[in-house]
């Protein structure tokens, strides 16, 4: 099977449990990004919503194209790593060489009204064009419909 689809909350609340299960208590950091046409800030905030809703302390930020990462970690990750509780990022390129050390947790997202439910690369015999982003991330997942969020799997497992 290459997705799953399920209501917003309940989609978000089981991906803040799967972060939660692995990630319990100090500072941890998320990132989410994905394709243009995504709704990359849209699924932070849900994820954020989830976290709290769990029991955690959250805090929210979104860089821009031009964040360079060595700015984002001196002025947002550095002060971060002193507070216990989550901070989730959104932003493009956050799975980038630069960035990628940064994160604990990582949500991939897609945007592709037309991809059939059992999608996968492995169903559909193509190569991923974007390659390292989608391959590093904890979790892939399609936003076409925002009240019904898709998760991917774009492994052969």
């Amino acid at each position: 099977m290459g997705s799953t689809a399920t209501d917003r909350g309940r989609f978000y609340a089981e991906v803040a449990a799967e972060f939660r299960q692995h990630y319990r208590c100090g500072p941890r950091f998320v990132a989410v990004t994905g394709v243009p046409e995504a709704d990359a800030a849209g699924a932070a905030d849900a994820l954020a919503e989830a976290l709290r809703a769990a029991g955690d302390t959250v805090e929210r930020v979104s860089v821009t194209a031009d964040t360079a990462a060595d700015a984002f970690r001196a002025e947002v990750v550095a002060p971060s790593r002193t507070r216990e509780g989550v901070l989730v990022v959104d932003g493009p390129g956050l799975l980038a060489p630069e960035f990628r050390g940064f994160w604990n947790f990582s949500l991939w997202v897609e945007h592709d009204p037309e991809r059939s439910p059992d999608w996968s690369f492995v169903a559909t015999g193509r190569k991923d064009p974007l390659g390292a982003p989608r391959e590093v991330a904890s979790v892939l997942l399609d936003d076409a419909d925002p009240a019904r969020p898709r998760r991917l799997f774009a492994d052969s497992c």
